[in-house]
């Protein structure tokens, strides 16, 4: 057996190794074609993106995005919470006024979960109900 090809071997097998490796990660990374979790909205930005959003949408859809808008203004987070989440469940909805309602909807939570977590016995009340009917 030639040097060469007995140092060939070695090669070959790292850079299959590294092809390997690569495919591993983009195949990890994919998903599976399944989209990106959304992303929470910052919360000061949640009224005027949901009134830009919900501009063109019907009446009923534009008083429940204002309950849930005058909820967080008035800082009842769990009354917004629930009229964004019944919001983003209404089948009539384009896919950026869901979108929208449910980024809303995941600031809104983190906000719920962070007061609890800090000892606000409202916000705890309102998870463990939460939690009693699911």
């Amino acid at each position: 057996m030639s040097t060469a090809y007995v140092l060939s071997i070695p090669k070959a097998l790292c850079l299959g190794s590294l092809a390997a490796c690569g495919m591993a990660v983009l195949m990890g990374t994919s998903g599976c074609g399944e989209p990106p979790p959304p992303t929470p909205i910052p919360a000061a930005e949640i009224p005027k993106t949901l009134e830009s959003t919900f501009s063109s949408a019907s009446p009923a859809m534009k008083e429940a995005m204002g309950t849930a808008t005058r909820a967080l203004e008035g800082g009842d987070q769990s009354v917004a919470l629930e009229s964004l989440e019944e919001l983003s469940r209404q089948p009539d909805l384009t896919r950026e006024q869901r979108d929208a309602a449910a980024r809303a909807a995941l600031t809104v939570r983190g906000s719920i979960l962070e007061a609890a977590s800090k000892g606000d016995e409202a916000a705890k009340a309102y998870l463990e109900q939460q939690r009693a009917r699911k």
